[in-house]
C-alpha cells in the first residue's frame, strides 16, 4: 500500500472543470474526444506539449488510426488547434491549445441566462459544423488516400486553415490534389502553392478550373499543330544553273 500510495504521489494529478464535464456535449464532443483531452492535458501539465500518438494510443488503448481520427474531430470542431510558440532561447516549437474549446465554454457561460439565445447559437454552431464536416473528412480522406499514409496532427491543421481562414472551396482543394498527383509530387506545400497561384489568378471555383485547364489545353493544342506544320514545311532543293 505505501508503494502504491507513493506512486500515486510521484504520477501527479491532472485536474478538469466540473463545468468543462457538465457540458462537453453542448460543444459537440464526445466520451472519445474528452478521453483524448484529458490525456494530452495530461501529457502538457508534465512538460509535453505535443505528446507522440504512441505515447496517445497506450494510454487510452485506441488504435492509431483511431487516435488520428479522434484529433482530426477536435481540429475539425475547432476544440483543439496546433500553435507555434518560441522558448526563451528563440526556438520554436508546437503545442496543442484548447483556447478555442475555452472560447466555446465562455460562450456557454455568457448565454446562460438566456435560454432561447442558447438554443440559437448552439443550432448555428451545429449546422455550421454539419456542413463542412463531411466535406472536410473527405478531403483528409482523399490526401491521405493519394499520400499513402495518415496525416500528422500539423497537417491536419494546414488543412483545416485552408478551409477555415483561407476560405477555399473543398472541392478547390481536391483539384488542387489532383493536380499535384498528376505531378507526382505529394506535399502539403506544393498543394498550398497551387492553391495561392490560383487565388492570385483569380481561380476560385471548379468552374474557374475546368475553363483554365480547357484554355491550357486549347494553348498547347495550337501550338503542337503551329510545330508540326513548321515540320511538314520543307525547303526545295533548288539547283541553279551558272
Amino acid at each position: 500500500m505505501d508503494r502504491f500510495a507513493k506512486l500515486l504521489l510521484q504520477s501527479g494529478q491532472t485536474s478538469i472543470s466540473n463545468y468543462l464535464l457538465k457540458n462537453y456535449t453542448k460543444l459537440g464532443m464526445n466520451s472519445d474526444e474528452l478521453i483524448m483531452y484529458l490525456q494530452i492535458k495530461r501529457n502538457i501539465d508534465m512538460g509535453n506539449y505535443l505528446p507522440d500518438i504512441e505515447i496517445i494510443i497506450n494510454a487510452t488503448g485506441f488504435s492509431k488510426n483511431k487516435a488520428y481520427e479522434i484529433l482530426h474531430e477536435l481540429i475539425q470542431k475547432k476544440i483543439m488547434q496546433i500553435k507555434t510558440l518560441k522558448n526563451k532561447n528563440g526556438h520554436s516549437f508546437d503545442v496543442y491549445d484548447f483556447e478555442l474549446m475555452y472560447d466555446k465554454l465562455s460562450q456557454l457561460s455568457d448565454v446562460s441566462d438566456d435560454i432561447n439565445h442558447k438554443d440559437k447559437v448552439a443550432e448555428n454552431t451545429n449546422k455550421e459544423n454539419n456542413m463542412t464536416a463531411t466535406e472536410r473528412k473527405n478531403v483528409f480522406k482523399q490526401i491521405e488516400s493519394e499520400f499513402g499514409r495518415p496525416l500528422s496532427p500539423m497537417e491536419l491543421e494546414e488543412i483545416s486553415a485552408w478551409i477555415d481562414k483561407d476560405k477555399y472551396d473543398t472541392k478547390l482543394i481536391s483539384l488542387a490534389l489532383r493536380e499535384a498527383v498528376l505531378n507526382q509530387v505529394y506535399s502539403l506545400k506544393y498543394i498550398d502553392r497551387i492553391l495561392i497561384n490560383w487565388n492570385k489568378s483569380n481561380i476560385r471555383t471548379p468552374a474557374d478550373v475546368e475553363n483554365m485547364r480547357n484554355k491550357r489545353e486549347s494553348h498547347n493544342k495550337s501550338r503542337n499543330n503551329k510545330s508540326n506544320n513548321n515540320d511538314d514545311f520543307k525547303i526545295p532543293i533548288i539547283k541553279l544553273d551558272k
